[in-house]
């Protein structure tokens, strides 16, 4: 199947001839690269993961290589590569010795600041008393869900909502079952990208619990924690290198041992006890948009 998309891509842009290409995954570069002596477009590839280190190729070695080798052979191609955390521009840069590294944060829209209106406690039948923690994302592997299920057992009054979907979803319903916690899980299909602010904004602390399954994972720098503190919501995430560093820079949140119950609790008490002090100011909220970054982009894309 991919090589028919590589041939299909390609024969697609050497007939639309684009002025400029931007190759939004690996499987994408590969055969804009492959033709790039036919074409004059600027070409940008979107290294927004580690798309040879992903979590689905542990189990893959050969698989792994063969994407590596893609990698490789082809980035040198690029006039310039895009990423989304500073952890990977210094990973590419040392594994493949590339200088024409951009950085473009995915910061969230301006819909996480001029939010829509509802009230999330009355539409889950909630009472006053009760706190949301929200995870808003894909459910696959490694994302400390069913952790988060377990131990939020722990504390009184408290609910989970999840937002979206993926091949995890039923291992969740089971171990809310396991520990008793049908009543304190909930569900909420994936939503429209400007509605997601909704729930953010009624929530009381939002999750990020990865764990280090694979280099892409040890890099993370999700969406989700700058969707959370423009919505004025503290987080909790993993001390993983790239979260420990944005929520030691924003004091917006605690960062913990991924598989530590006890850190999870504590951070738990600690943002309770100090609510307000996590929650970022509007100025600080605004810089985290998106406008900010496309600025970057354009010119990029122009220059």
């Amino acid at each position: 199947k991919y090589f028919k998309f590589f041939h299909y891509v390609k024969k697609y842009i050497i007939y639309n001839k684009p002025d400029v290409i931007v190759a939004s995954d690996l499987y994408s570069m590969i055969p804009v690269a492959q033709i790039k002596k036919k074409l004059r477009a600027k070409i940008i590839y979107d290294s927004r993961e580690l798309y040879t280190q992903l979590a689905g190729l542990v189990n893959k070695p050969i698989i792994q290589k063969i994407w590596s080798w893609y990698e490789k052979k082809y980035i040198s191609n690029m006039d310039y590569i895009l990423v989304t955390a500073e952890i990977d521009r210094d990973y590419l840069k040392k594994l493949y010795n590339c200088k024409n590294i951009e950085l473009v944060k995915n910061l969230p829209g301006d819909c996480f600041i001029n939010q829509q209106k509802a009230n999330l406690k009355e539409i889950l039948c909630l009472n006053e008393n009760q706190k949301i923690f929200i995870y808003q994302g894909k459910f696959h592997a490694g994302r400390g869900v069913r952790l988060a299920i377990k131990w939020l057992k722990k504390i009184k009054d408290s609910v989970l909502v999840l937002i979206g979907d993926g091949p995890m979803k039923k291992q969740y319903l089971d171990i809310a079952k396991e520990y008793n916690m049908e009543e304190n899980v909930f569900f909420i299909d994936a939503v429209p990208y400007d509605q997601l602010s909704i729930f953010a904004s009624n929530a009381y602390i939002g999750l990020s619990l990865i764990q280090p399954i694979s280099k892409s994972y040890e890099h993370a720098l999700p969406n989700k924690l700058f969707e959370y503190a423009v919505s004025g919501l503290p987080v909790i995430c993993s001390n993983l290198k790239a979260m420990q560093q944005f929520v030691s820079k924003y004091k917006n949140g605690i960062a913990i041992d991924h598989a530590n119950e006890k850190e999870f609790i504590d951070a738990y008490k600690q943002i309770s006890t100090n609510y307000d002090d996590y929650v970022l100011n509007q100025q600080t909220r605004s810089m985290l948009l998106w406008n900010n970054q496309n600025e970057h982009l354009n010119r990029i894309i122009n220059e």
